[in-house]
Order: structure tokens, then C-alpha cells, then sequence
């Protein structure tokens, strides 16, 4: 398979859209938040120079301290606008306010207009300039000598305290956006976890119908070879038993005639084992022993071969015993065939929550790199005798009783084999 038909088909590919559509529409949505913020900030400065222009506006023609019915005035014609506190400032002391709020210390700074824009509210605060007199009037000469430098504290001021609403609404529409498009992604990654999931068991089930076709046509052929070549091995080799009574003192035709016999037995036992996998999947489950069946196992491949470990006395579960006993059998035989000589199988049963585990471990070359899932096939085998039936016959016997086999290459170097069977429950 190439790398972008696995791209396509591999669970990788509803991942990957759905991490791109989240980084494009996060950062969409921060760009905006960011756009927001900087705007908003630029609203506010404008905001408070056009209540600093209709202040020195409003209150230019007023000399002294404005009374308090123009400051209210004032208050109540930009309410609307977002201003809460007006109030006229001499040496850091009210003198005349409206509304509530307050200006904080902005009136001990330097002379000049000063903005604060952090909090819920803008604070501002800007000298209160008086109008000149034009030049030869009686107020004011033809030469006007320079002002006398003051102290900015002695100035009037007027201080404003508002609250930037358009600002504060493009905030909050960027914030609210952004919640959303954490929202959409967090929805858009769990749609892509289910649809993997989804895409996952289908192709898995779509494996399993294949397997389950391939195993169907193999039955079928096993069935009808199996049948016909039954009566006529059983013929041969009822008369190679016969032929070696009559030459046992034969040493010339004695080794000949004991050759047929054993390739007779072998063929039988080849088709016992299509049989076997062509067999009825139906089970006949009784509360069992399991340390029984592993016994019974152990002592039919060879009880000094295989070092077994049993469970607590007292444990039942149930099983179709026959079934499970041939099960491990096929996989006691395999691994004590794969051990060096003077290495004994381990095999041993316990429980794990729910579920029974036979587990059987040799110390042979291992199981090939990707070839974990292969050997279960049928008529896969690395031997030089036999047919590769006895691990698909495994295979089938625990899956009948709604478990699993798996298979790996443990520490040491050889294979572990893993037979696990639920319990009805579980």
C-alpha cells in the first residue's frame, strides 16, 4: 500500500482534517481577538477626547468653578455615551461632582490630560482652559507680558470617569468568539475521534466478513476432501496393518510396511484436523475445572516437557471442556516442538478480572517480526511436516467461546501464546 492510500484510508487522515480546521480556526479566532483588543483600545482613546473636547466646550464660557446644575447637565446629556462620574479637581480635592465614581490619583500628576484605561472604567482627567480675552481690550493689553509658571496642582481640572461601552461590547463579542471556535474544536475533534472509531470497526469488520468467506470456502473443501479420502485411507491402512502382522518377521519388507502404516496414521490425523476446522461452531458449556483442562492438556503432549501452573483449588468456569483441552493441546504441541531439547514449556492458568488466561511460553526462535497475526491463518506453518491447521483450530475454539488468541516474541527470545475466554458475564 502506498503512503497516500494509507494516508487516505488510515485513521490518520480524519485526524489530520480535523487538527487543520482547528489551527485555522483558532488562529482566525485570535487574530480577531487580537484585532479586537487593539481596536478596542483606540475606541476608548477616542472616546475620551471627544469628552475632553465637549468639556473644555460645555464649560468655556464659565468662570470659577462650574455650578453643580452644569455639571450634572453635562453628566446627563453623555450618560447615554457611557460617562458615570464628572468632577471639577483643585490641588488633588473635589470641588464639584456628579454621578458616581471616583478619579483616583490621575490629579497629582504632571500638568497635561491623563488616561487610564485599565478596569471596567476609563478615568480621564485634563485641565479646565479658560478663553482669552482678545488682544487690546480692557481685559487683556496689546502686549501681554508671559504667564507666571504654575503649579499644576493649583489648576482646575475636570476629571471623567466612563465606561467604554462600544469598547467593552467588541471585547466581549471577541471573547465570545473565541469560546466558540474552542468550542467548534473541541466538537470538531471529538467528531474525528468517533469517525476513526467508526472507520476503525468497519474496516475491522469488513476483515473479519473476508476472514470469516475465506474460512467458509476453506471449510467447504476441507469437508469434501476430508470425506472422500476417508473410506479409502481407512481401507489403506487397515490393509498396511494387516500386510505388517503378516511380514513381522520380515527384515527386508518389516521397515517398508511400517512406513505405509505411519503415513496412514498421518494422513488420518490430517484429516481428524480438517475435521476438526470444518467442525460445528456450537459448544456444549458446563461449569469446568480449568486446572483440569490444562492437566488434561499437559498430560496428553507430555507432562516432562511442560512445566504447568494452576490456579487456586475451587475454580469454575464455564467452558466447553473437550473443545478447550484440544485448543491448548495444539499450542502445548507447537511449542514443545519449537524448544530446544532439555527446555521445558511453561504454561500456566489464571484469572484477570472477568476473564480466563492460558498462557504458553517457550523458548524457541520466536514468532517473525509481522508475523503475529499470520500464523493464526490456515495451512500457515514453518514446519516441515504438517499443514498449519493446529493454531487456526485454536484460534476458532477460543473465539467460539468469545475470547482471543494473541501471539509475541517474549524477552527471553521465544513465543508466548495468550488464550483468554471470558466468562458468559463478561
Amino acid at each position: 500500500m502506498s503512503a497516500t492510500s494509507w494516508w487516505r484510508r488510515g485513521p490518520l487522515m480524519p485526524w489530520g482534517a480535523a487538527v487543520l480546521m482547528c489551527a485555522v480556526l483558532l488562529s482566525a479566532a485570535l487574530f480577531i481577538r487580537r484585532s479586537a483588543l487593539e481596536s478596542s483600545s483606540l475606541v476608548k482613546r477616542g472616546m475620551a477626547n471627544v469628552l475632553m473636547l465637549a468639556g473644555v466646550e460645555a464649560f468655556r464660557d464659565t468662570t470659577g468653578v462650574p455650578s453643580q446644575e452644569a455639571i450634572e447637565a453635562f453628566l446627563a446629556a453623555h450618560r447615554d455615551g457611557g460617562l458615570r462620574y464628572v468632577a471639577i479637581v483643585e490641588d488633588g480635592k473635589v470641588l464639584a461632582s456628579a454621578g458616581e465614581g471616583s478619579v483616583g490619583d490621575l490629579v497629582l500628576q504632571q500638568d497635561g490630560p491623563q488616561l487610564r484605561l485599565d478596569g471596567s472604567r476609563a478615568q480621564l482627567v485634563h485641565r479646565l482652559r479658560r478663553p482669552r480675552p482678545p488682544a487690546g481690550t480692557a481685559e487683556a493689553p496689546a502686549v501681554t507680558p508671559p504667564p507666571e509658571p504654575q503649579d499644576p496642582r493649583k489648576m482646575l481640572r475636570i476629571a471623567y470617569e466612563f465606561e467604554p461601552l462600544t469598547a467593552q461590547e467588541l471585547e466581549s463579542r471577541s471573547q465570545r468568539l473565541l469560546i466558540v471556535a474552542m468550542v467548534s474544536c473541541v466538537g470538531i475533534l471529538v467528531l474525528a475521534f468517533a469517525f476513526s472509531r467508526a472507520q476503525a470497526q468497519r474496516e475491522a469488520l469488513a476483515e473479519e466478513l473476508e476472514r470469516g468467506r475465506r474460512l467458509a470456502a476453506l471449510g467447504t473443501m476441507s469437508a469434501v476432501l476430508a470425506h472422500e479420502l476417508r473410506n479409502p485411507l481407512a481401507s489403506l491402512k487397515g490393509h498396511a496393518q494387516l500386510l505388517a502382522e503378516r511380514v513381522e518377521r520380515d527384515e527386508t519388507l518389516r521397515p517398508k510396511v511400517d512406513r505405509v502404516v505411519n503415513e496412514a496414521v498421518r494422513l488420518e490425523q490430517l484429516l481428524n484436523d480438517l475435521l476438526g476446522f470444518v467442525r460445528s461452531g456450537e459448544l456444549r458449556r458446563e461449569d469446568a475445572d480449568p486446572n483440569d483442562v490444562l492437566r488434561a492438556a499437559v498430560e496428553a503432549t507430555g507432562e516432562a516437557n511442560v512445566e504447568a501452573r494452576y490456579l487456586p483449588a475451587g475454580t469454575h468456569w464455564p467452558l466447553d471442556a473437550g473443545r478447550l483441552q484440544q485448543a491448548l493441546e495444539n499450542v502445548l504441541r507447537n511449542a514443545v516442538q519449537a524448544s530446544p531439547a532439555g527446555q521445558r514449556v511453561e504454561a500456566r492458568v489464571e484469572q484477570e478480572g472477568k476473564a480466563l488466561v492460558f498462557t504458553v511460553k517457550d523458548h524457541g526462535p520466536g514468532i517473525p517480526a509481522g508475523e503475529e497475526e499470520r500464523i493464526f491463518e490456515p495451512f500457515v506453518t514453518g514446519r516441515l511436516r504438517g499443514v498449519g491447521l493446529g493454531l487456526s483450530i485454536t484460534r476458532r475454539i477460543v473465539e467460539l467461546h468469545g475470547g482471543t488468541v494473541s501471539a509475541r516474541t517474549h524477552a527471553s527470545g521465544g513465543a508466548e501464546f495468550r488464550l483468554t475466554v471470558p466468562s458468559r458475564g463478561g
